[in-house]
């Protein structure tokens, strides 16, 4: 089932992706046209990537609105990848996780946030590369055969867009290992090219992510070595 990965918990990132429960269990988005924006709310799959993507086509519009808690892998790049390709702005008002806070936040050309833990990672699809090559977790190789589709998609997407995906999982592994999700200040975004990020000073409210703080002289000596192309 190409294209079908989910981004989830670090320990099932795969096995939950293949299986239909996370999608049974979400309500379906709604992506609609409001003004000048595209607002879109909820899980990112195949039928609301497909509206997102109607609707960014009309000329009228100039900027997304998106809270999401993330979704499927190719359908967030398709979305994040129409957006680039218009230039428009993104905004985030309360949540953007996962497979939103990897590829379609980081495509937009301004960004603001309705909070400073708005936009959190928990890792991409190289990151669960690392993880089976490293030994920490173990898929089959027909899944491990779709993640390096999607890691060699996902990394040709940020060389287009300027950004260094290990935003994405930095925070994953040793020294920070964060368990959940992890947000970033504009300064620090900036250090992997996510630039142009404005944060209004509103309420991060219960469960937002926690803020980390970026190294960037050790930066490149906690990159891992992941292989794309071979198991």
């Amino acid at each position: 089932m190409p294209g079908r990965l989910l981004l989830p918990r670090l320990a099932c990132a795969l096995l939950l992706a293949l299986g239909a429960s996370a999608q049974a269990q979400s309500p379906p988005a709604t992506v609609e046209r409001v003004g000048d924006a595209v607002v879109f709310r909820g899980r990112i799959e195949a039928a609301s990537a497909a509206r997102f993507q109607e609707l960014l086509r009309e000329p009228a519009v100039t900027r997304v609105v998106i809270t999401s808690q993330g979704g499927l892998v190719a359908p967030a790049l398709d979305m994040a990848q129409a957006l680039f390709e218009r230039g428009l702005d993104v905004e985030v008002p309360q949540a953007c996780l996962s497979s939103c806070a990897n590829y379609v936040f980081p495509a937009g050309r301004r960004k603001r946030l309705g909070h400073a833990r708005a936009v959190g990672w928990h890792g991409n699809m190289t990151h669960v590369l690392h993880l089976h090559q490293s030994g920490r977790e173990r898929w089959s190789e027909p899944e491990m055969q779709e993640a390096r589709l999607l890691a060699r998609r996902e990394q040709a997407f940020f060389r287009r867009i300027g950004v260094d995906g290990f935003v994405c999982w930095f925070g994953k592994i040793a020294p920070h290992d964060v368990e959940e999700f992890y947000a970033l200040t504009p300064q620090d975004m900036a250090r992997f090219g996510i630039a142009g990020v404005v944060v209004d000073p509103g309420p991060s409210g219960p469960g937002a992510p926690e803020l980390l703080s970026v190294d960037a002289g050790k930066i490149e000596s906690l990159r891992p070595a992941v292989a794309v192309d071979t198991p």
